[in-house]
């Protein structure tokens, strides 16, 4: 079935008999409707109805009863991938924190130059690693060659960074 604006303008006529338009009132109607899928539209002209007891159509009722449906309708054609199987990856907690550990070294004898070498060579060993780890590394890299990018922090013993309060709130 494909309907016209003009037969879903004779639906809103007929949905609100006492409803009065005046000539900007319909090119307002007019601009915003006319363009959209007239298929939909008439039925979101319906459910506004269906929905709001008044004794005209607001605009607003129709376009969101319009982009309800219109959301609805492309769910439903939507095409869902199929997620690929997650990998099996077994971590050594041991190799882990060896690893941590000389990364730690690493970065604290690097300089703000060897930024992207050092963020490389870790991210390279991330299946070697927990993500967690590799997170807060690249994190405490930033923060010691960046202070200004991550804020005034302080690095917690487990690698954490904990940002500083200076000077306490104003009241």
């Amino acid at each position: 079935m494909t309907r016209t604006w003009e037969e879903n303008r004779t639906a809103l006529n007929q949905l609100w008999p006492t409803w009065k338009v005046t000539d900007e009132e319909r090119s307002l109607w007019n601009d915003d409707l006319s363009p959209l899928d007239q298929d939909v539209l008439y039925d979101a002209i319906r459910n506004a109805k269906r929905t709001h007891d008044g004794p005209w159509p607001q605009i607003k009722w129709v376009l969101d009863a319009f982009r309800d449906l219109d959301y609805q309708r492309k769910q439903l054609t939507r095409r869902h991938v199929k997620a690929e199987p997650k990998l099996k990856i077994e971590i050594d907690d041991a190799k882990d924190a060896r690893l941590v550990d000389e990364f730690k070294a690493y970065i604290e004898s690097g300089s703000p130059a060897e930024y992207r070498e050092i963020q490389e060579h870790i991210l390279d060993k991330l299946p070697e690693m927990h993500a967690l780890s590799v997170h807060r590394l690249l994190r405490y890299t930033t923060a010691r060659f960046f202070p200004d990018r991550i804020g005034m922090c302080r690095v917690t013993r487990g690698g954490d960074l904990v940002p500083l309060n200076i000077g306490g709130s104003i009241t």
